[in-house]
């Protein structure tokens, strides 16, 4: 791989065929840019996702502009996009150079990027020099929105989420953490991971993504700790990719037979107390666990059944208030 001043980190765990259909998509754009290029992280699969990734970047004839970064174990969404940086970083210092990518663009595997969706990103920045981070439109394989910009969580924007009663978001439209998507470029709080352009300046003057969120929240964190260094963060519509969503946990919105994993609520925990404090946190929960119950109850009597993963009410209970709950480690998570 030639290193470039463009680089596309996407993370694989146990969904090869994925990440390389998203490589497929983004290859024509970046080929005719020639101003980028993919470091592939395979998360520790152990499934054989490895070696199918690297005969088809051969297969491909994308050994130039892509390189496959093996690690042992999983390290988590941040932690994978971590030791990609850092591999980018080594081979761009062993060819004597020593700066930054000048952008760095965080793509799920499980994402079909429209032919430039990165220069609507990189277009953008360059036009505003204040935003230090730009994402785009996501869409579902139907075509419909998944939302991808928002507002930071708060302990009433968690009650609005778990009435998720109309005219309540309306009322409290500030609190509410989606944000209205129109045409037109739109400032956010926090913006998806899973399409996600960086500065290299952010990245110099913040660091990297926090690696003890496993996974879930370390783009909120990352956008909050770049907001308190002056940065904003734009979502961009004219950039768009289809996300599938859920393909490496399981976890789809239109699927949830499984329960909410652990880590989920653990992330949860952390970029509360980090942001608000222990108080605040343990209001936001009281909040969620009085809300969450009305809110199905009220979706049933209208006919529209939440989807929620099974027997979430109970696991948030647990996971923060059970023997050895979060909530009783509030210093250790903040750390």
């Amino acid at each position: 791989m030639t290193p470039a001043p463009i680089l596309v980190l996407i993370v694989n765990y146990r969904t090869a065929a994925l990440t390389v259909q998203a490589v497929e998509a983004i290859l024509p754009e970046l080929r005719d840019r020639g101003d980028a290029s993919i470091v592939i992280v395979d998360n520790g699969s152990n499934d054989g996702s490895a070696e199918a990734i690297a005969t088809a970047i051969e297969d491909l004839d994308a050994q130039h502009i892509c390189f496959l970064l093996a690690l042992d174990a999983n390290l988590g969404f941040a932690g994978g996009n971590n030791a990609g940086l850092g591999h980018y970083r080594r081979i761009v210092h062993a060819a004597g150079r020593q700066a930054w990518p000048i952008y760095v663009w965080l793509l799920n595997p499980d994402t079909i990027a429209e032919y430039g969706a990165l220069g609507a990103l990189t277009e953008f920045l360059e036009g505003k020099p204040e935003a230090g981070l730009a994402g785009g439109r996501c869409r579902r394989q139907d075509g419909s929105i998944r939302h991808s910009a928002f507002r930071f969580h708060t302990p009433i924007g968690e009650f609005l989420t778990a009435l998720d009663v109309g005219l309540l978001r309306r009322l409290l439209a500030r609190h509410h953490i989606l944000l209205s998507i129109g045409d037109e470029p739109l400032r956010a709080e926090w913006l998806s991971g899973s399409h996600l352009l960086i500065r290299g300046s952010v990245i110099e003057r913040i660091g990297l993504l926090d690696p003890r969120y496993f996974l879930y929240f370390e783009e909120t964190d990352y956008c909050a700790r770049a907001t308190e260094a002056g940065f904003e963060a734009w979502h961009v519509p004219a950039s768009q990719i289809v996300h599938l969503g859920g393909r490496s946990t399981g976890l789809t919105e239109f699927d949830p037979a499984l329960r909410q994993p652990h880590y989920w609520f653990e992330s949860r925990a952390r970029f509360f107390l980090r942001r608000h404090g222990v108080a605040a946190t343990h209001l936001a929960n009281l909040l969620w666990l009085l809300g969450t119950p009305v809110g199905a109850s009220w979706a049933l009597l209208r006919g529209r059944p939440r989807r929620d993963p099974a027997r979430l009410w109970w696991d948030f209970l647990v996971s923060n208030y059970g023997r050895n709950g979060l909530m009783y480690r509030t210093a250790g998570i903040a750390a």
